[in-house]
């Protein structure tokens, strides 16, 4: 078994043990940012059944699950950072915002299996088990690199969430604007994600570009 391996599994398991590596020198220091964009790609593999119907062509879709994964570690990187301030400001942690970040992306390992998500009628139940084995796993995490207690750890990652998700919602709209924009640039058409939209299109037969009123893509509730 491989050191990545090794970090993967003991992430999975909730080991301390597997945060460690964040500190570590060399290669395997930045296997936190490998995980947390692989984990991105694994969703945006879990939601590609949009880009299906939007009828996207094989070159564009590739290109988009690239960018969608890197606007899931964009986003992984404003809530590490939301975090990391609300423990240092309020529970008066001591650590480098890099350390942080790599070891809150180890704690991203469940998420690999986000591919899971597309399947029927199992995908929502998988995908609230791994939201929950995740953030499980960013307390761990947390508090193995921090001197953080386990109620600190989590009022830091829960704060630095609601942070987030605030800023998302005000300041923050020309950002969320700018990554719709970029993932329909890669798309190369208008992407159309609402459920009820999605479901006329299948009925109507007006699939990809040559559609009627496309509506813009929503993306603002992913963490």
């Amino acid at each position: 078994m491989t050191q990545a391996q090794e970090v993967i599994t003991g992430a999975l398991r909730f080991d301390a043990h597997a945060y460690l590596y964040a500190a570590a020198s060399g290669p395997l220091s930045r296997i936190g940012i490998w995980i947390a964009l692989l984990a991105g790609l694994s969703q945006a593999i879990g939601q590609a059944f949009i880009l299906f119907v939007n009828q996207v062509r094989p070159l564009r879709f590739a290109i988009s699950l690239v960018v969608e994964a890197l606007l899931f570690l964009s986003g992984f990187l404003v809530w590490a950072s939301s975090a990391w301030l609300v423990a240092w400001l309020v529970f008066g942690a001591r650590m480098p915002l890099s350390l942080l970040i790599r070891a809150l992306g180890i704690a991203h390992a469940p998420q690999l299996l986000a591919f899971l998500g597309a399947l029927p009628y199992l995908g929502v139940p998988i995908l609230t088990l791994l939201s929950l084995w995740t953030a499980i796993g960013f307390v761990v995490g947390l508090v193995a690199v921090s001197d953080l207690s386990i109620w600190a750890a989590f009022g830091s990652l829960v704060v630095g969430w609601w942070l987030t998700n605030a800023l998302q919602r005000t300041a923050g709209q020309p950002v969320m604007a700018l990554g719709r924009s970029l993932l329909e640039r890669a798309a190369g058409v208008p992407l159309i994600n609402d459920g009820r939209a999605l479901e006329a299109m299948l009925r109507s037969g007006q699939l990809g570009p040559d559609r009627v009123n496309p509506q813009p893509l929503d993306r603002s509730g992913r963490p």
